[in-house]
C-alpha cells in the first residue's frame, strides 16, 4: 500500500467516525464524582471544573452527589468525607476543596492513559 492510499484510508475513517457511521469507544473510562452540599459556595466551582473535563476528554464521566441525598450520604460515609467539595476519581478521594484546575486535569489525564 502506497503512502497516498494510507492517507485516503485514514481520512475516510476519520470522516466515517465524524458522521457516526463508526462508533469509537475510548480505551478507558474515568468517573469523576463531586461530593457537594447545599449552600456550599465552593461546590459549584468544583462541579463546573468536573463538567469541563467531561466536555474536554472522551471517556470522562462527571457526576455530582449531594450529601443531602441518600446516595450522597452513603458515598460520604463510605469514604469518611467530612467536608465539601470532595472530588473522587474512579472511586478514590483525590481532592478536598477546590483543586487547582491544571492539577485536576493532570490527574484525570493520567487515569485516562493508564490501563
Amino acid at each position: 500500500m502506497d503512502e497516498l492510499e494510507m492517507i485516503r484510508r485514514k481520512k475516510m475513517l476519520e470522516l466515517m467516525k465524524r458522521a457516526g457511521m463508526i462508533e469509537v469507544k475510548p480505551k478507558r473510562k474515568v468517573v469523576i464524582e463531586v461530593i457537594t452540599s447545599p449552600g456550599c459556595p465552593y461546590c459549584p466551582i468544583a462541579w463546573a471544573m468536573a463538567q469541563e473535563l467531561e466536555r474536554k476528554y472522551e471517556g470522562v464521566i462527571a457526576r455530582e452527589l449531594s450529601v443531602a441525598t441518600p446516595e450522597g450520604q452513603r458515598k460520604a460515609m463510605e469514604h469518611n468525607i467530612m467536608g465539601t467539595p470532595t472530588i473522587l476519581i474512579d472511586n478514590r478521594v483525590e481532592f478536598i476543596g477546590v483543586p487547582n484546575f491544571a492539577e485536576f486535569e493532570r490527574r484525570v489525564r493520567e487515569k485516562l492513559g493508564s490501563e
